[in-house]
């Protein structure tokens, strides 16, 4: 029987490791913080990042906004500083007109939907398209959204961040009472259906505002002033019931945000750790500032560490325990030990790396022997993984063992193989479990080489990109490229041959330079990079058949050159 009093219990069982903050919950404790480097004597509403860590939000009735300081909202937007904050406000002009504007959403790093008041700069009223060149925002088209029409001053809305629906406040055709919540649903690019009422177990006589849905689209966050306490407009919370969008539990308020003055824009973002942005008048000059949440986590108890441990038969088998005194102790069935004077005073990182690496040597006697070859000379490689969680952090190593300790951890996501002188190899972690080759071939950085850009994916039909990890992904290739900087590519896309093949051949030049433009908006040389698109001239696979199909629908990285 092993020994309870310690501080840290870390599980390791069947191939996979618990590290020591996986014994940890969301707290009901919250750490809210003003944003004061974006607040203003404005009013600052609707905070919106883009995947590439950028706060988009609109400034009401700011001196520099283009319809002056009765201007409902302009788009402004911050960056992320060195230092870890955020830069000063910059005036996005390109997204905004002289009346209200609003940004809705990325669909992707280069695309962004905004809404337009309509009462300015020759935009009609509703959500448009924008595509974005360098640091310019150059407009596309509006969104056809059937009857679409806002019938008052107010609008707010998100895309969801699986991309299919908007969730949106406005006052429109069968609203309840002053603003209601509305729901679209993408058809296909550029077309969504007529907004649909949320019904009554959400809207209300009074307005209901600043929609947000969580990642799984199932559970709603949305302000509303139809609370009898008198207490201004509060951020509630509601989960829908089944899969229509009329039936939804009984609202109730967000813990620990709502206060005397009013709170809306209420959003939390799963991807980037929980945390969650909102505005709030409260200590204000009666406008919106931004603020954010962090919530605060803590260890577990022992007895709940143990708890875990009693209801798992295959977490029974090996145990790790960091002891509270002056040693680290690694337990299991090679009976491995270390142990460190400066665990006491050493900072969590350090002593997860030191059992990191302890679990990994601990191990390597029953791993398969991964090993990773030129894929031409079939030679053995040095090689770095790096290897990401599914909030995108990083970390890299260069033994391949320690994936075996992390292959089955939920809160892993991917790895990248790379060498210096090869093209990377991209795993996901479903892919690795069903890897069947005890070696990872690269091919080498010279003319001619490709790769199929097989786990960038694409919205059906569209060239947005299809979610988080594709742009993950492309960040892979900016590596890449910038490590190989006398490397010159040629992005091509390809497509099935199901329909008109002149849109099809449109469609994969169009996925093409959307890489492209990433690439660029992170800093490589456009002329770096060519584009063709084939449609679906050229085939891999059988076209008679939708696996075959699916393999045919594709982006390939040609290496052109070497300068």
């Amino acid at each position: 029987m092993m020994n309870i009093d310690f501080k840290y219990n870390i599980i390791k069982a069947s191939g996979f490791l618990l590290l020591a903050f996986s014994f940890t919950s969301i707290a009901n404790s919250q750490s809210i913080s003003s944003l004061k480097n974006l607040n203003s004597p404005y009013d600052e509403q609707h905070p919106v990042i883009s995947p590439t860590e950028e706060i988009f939000y609109s400034v009401g009735y700011h001196p520099a906004n283009l319809g002056g300081e009765t201007d409902f909202g302009d788009i402004w937007m911050t960056k992320k500083s060195p230092n870890g904050g955020w830069g000063e406000p910059i005036h996005v002009k390109s997204l905004s007109t002289t009346g209200n504007d609003v940004v809705v959403g990325f669909p992707d790093a280069l695309t962004v939907y905004v809404y337009h008041s309509g009462s300015g700069n020759g935009k009609r009223q509703g959500i448009h398209q924008y595509s974005r060149f360098g640091s310019e925002w150059n407009y596309v088209r509006p969104l056809e959204m059937g009857n679409f029409r806002n019938q008052g001053s107010h609008f707010s809305g998100r895309l969801s961040q699986d991309h299919s629906v908007i969730i949106m406040s406005m006052n429109s055709f069968g609203t309840y009472g002053n603003e209601d919540i509305y729901v679209s649903k993408q058809i296909r690019e550029g077309n969504w259906t007529s907004p649909q009422n949320l019904g009554t177990d959400i809207n209300t006589f009074s307005q209901e505002l600043t929609p947000s849905l969580s990642k799984d689209l199932k559970t709603l966050y949305f302000s509303t002033n139809s609370n009898t306490s008198n207490s201004g407009r509060n951020i509630y919370t509601s989960r829908r019931l089944d899969d229509s969008w009329e039936n939804w539990s009984k609202p109730i308020q967000v813990e620990k945000v709502n206060s005397s003055g009013a709170e809306l824009s209420y959003v939390v973002f799963e991807d980037l750790g929980n945390i969650a942005f909102y505005t709030s008048t409260q200590n204000s000059e009666g406008f919106g500032d931004l603020m954010m949440v962090v919530h605060q986590e803590e260890e577990k108890s022992v007895e709940e560490a143990l708890a875990i441990i009693e209801t798992n038969e295959d977490a029974q088998n090996e145990i790790v325990e960091v002891v509270e005194e002056t040693k680290v102790e690694i337990k299991n069935e090679n009976s491995v030990s270390i142990s460190a004077e400066v665990v006491k005073e050493a900072p969590v990182e350090v002593i997860e790396e030191m059992i990191d690496s302890a679990l990994v040597n601990a191990n390597k006697t029953n791993a398969t022997e991964y090993i990773v070859l030129d894929a031409n000379t079939q030679e053995a490689i040095p090689f770095l993984i790096t290897y990401a969680n599914k909030q995108g952090v990083k970390k890299t190593t260069e033994d391949i063992y320690i994936l075996q300790n992390a292959i089955d951890d939920n809160s892993l996501d991917r790895f990248v193989v790379s060498a210096n002188g090869y093209i990377p190899k991209d795993f996901g972690f479903e892919e690795w479990l069903k890897y069947d080759s005890e070696s990872i071939l690269l091919m080498p950085v010279k003319a001619g080489a490709s790769i199929v850009l097989n786990n960038i994916q694409f919205n059906r039909g569209t060239s947005d990109f299809a979610d988080a990890r594709s742009i993950q992904l492309l960040d892979d290739l900016v590596d890449f490229m910038k490590l190989n900087s006398s490397v010159r590519v040629r992005l091509e896309g390809h497509t099935d041959n199901v329909g008109d093949p002149q849109l099809n051949k449109e469609l994969s030049m169009n996925r093409a330079s959307k890489i492209r433009g990433y690439m660029t908006l992170k800093g490589i040389d456009f002329e770096r990079i060519r584009i063709a698109g084939w449609g679906g001239s050229k085939p891999i696979a059988d076209t008679s058949t939708e696996e075959g199909r699916a393999l045919n629908r594709r982006v390939e990285l040609v290496i052109d050159r070497l300068q």
